[in-house]
């Protein structure tokens, strides 16, 4: 029987942290690929808005250490914490199809092996050119209860300029880099036992400054699983995401689920105004997306890694990584997973 694991993405390793997540049923964790302890004094606020960006970066860089990883892993193990997923990163190189990339590729291959001889089962990534974060938007107090929601719409970057540092790349384009990196990659991911799960674009519009999202609807999702026919070849399922392109997440779950190409889970809600151009984030019991069916499929299709809450609505009074926020979010989780498991 499969058993669904509460999961979070952490990006520090202070005892303050990890004893916080231990103590709110977190049981495997996304993490870092650097021994970072913030000092209290300097703890960096999570933004309601995404900063804006000009584009991916360069090169790829610096190689992992594979000393530095096993002292994060044993970290977050000592607290009881199991790290089973982290992000590879992708250049810029890469993703846009430029000189240089056959040399990214070496050392993405070389990341990859080095991940799994740690014994992580999943490495995240978003083949995004160019992410549409200029069209997100604060709502302070607009939430329920007066809770910091922010919302997208299309309308605010539909008719923004191409820009110089990355120019138009069609449609055709993204998926010929696509197709190029996982035909180098893949085979790599097979031999080293690991999990390679493609992100959604999010947001999920159609094209950016002259820069096609190729994985903005439900059929680029598809279609990447099936250009390299692999067990490796997996995407990052986003509830989210699902929903504001106006899918059945549910639906999704089981095409997904029953091709065991599920490689890991971003577990949050929305409210849709406009399917992919036009919606609000939410808290996990007031958006669209009916969450405890998408446990039920996840359980039912025997997908048994983790699920991570990956945004919050602002609470009043919340510390600034937003505890709150976070503790709300997977008491509500773990309350739904056992209730499923539990046949309730």
């Amino acid at each position: 029987m499969s058993h669904i694991k509460i999961g979070k993405g952490i990006g520090n390793v202070s005892e303050e942290t990890l004893r916080f997540y231990s103590q709110i049923g977190v049981e495997e964790v996304s993490m870092p690929t650097r021994y970072h302890v913030p000092a209290t004094d300097f703890l960096a606020p999570r933004p309601l808005v995404p900063p804006t960006q000009s584009g991916p970066k360069g090169d790829q860089g610096p190689p992992w250490d594979e000393a530095e990883l096993i002292r994060v892993k044993d970290r977050f193990e000592s607290f009881g914490l199991i790290p089973t997923v982290s992000s590879l990163g992708l250049s810029g190189n890469i993703t846009m199809g430029k000189e240089g990339r056959d040399k990214d590729l070496e050392m993405t291959e070389r990341n990859i092996t080095i991940a799994g001889r740690v014994g992580l089962e999943v490495l995240t990534y978003s083949f995004t050119a160019l992410r549409p974060s200029e069209g997100y938007g604060a709502l302070y107090g607009k939430g329920r209860g007066g809770a910091d929601y922010r919302d997208f719409d299309y309308d605010r970057i539909k008719d923004l300029p191409a820009l110089d540092s990355v120019g138009e790349i069609s449609l055709e384009e993204m998926w010929e880099h696509i197709t190029y990196f996982l035909e180098a990659v893949i085979p790599t991911a097979e031999k080293a036992n690991v999990k390679l799960a493609a992100h959604p674009n999010d947001p999920p519009v159609p094209v950016f400054r002259g820069v096609a999202q190729p994985l903005g609807d439900m059929d680029g999702m598809k279609k990447i699983i099936e250009l390299v026919d692999s067990p490796s070849n997996c995407i990052f399922f986003d509830t989210g995401v699902t929903t504001e392109k106006g899918d059945d997440a549910v639906e999704m779950i089981h095409y997904f689920g029953s091709r065991n190409r599920i490689g890991t889970v971003h577990f949050r809600n929305v409210q849709v105004q406009v399917p992919r151009f036009k919606y609000i984030e939410t808290f996990h019991d007031c958006g669209d997306c009916d969450m405890f069916a998408c446990i039920k499929a996840f359980h039912e299709e025997g997908y048994d890694g983790l699920l991570d809450p990956d945004h919050t609505p602002g609470i009043a009074g919340d510390t600034v990584d937003t505890k709150a926020g976070w503790a709300f979010a997977i008491g509500q989780m773990v309350a739904m997973r056992n209730a499923v498991e539990k046949g309730w």
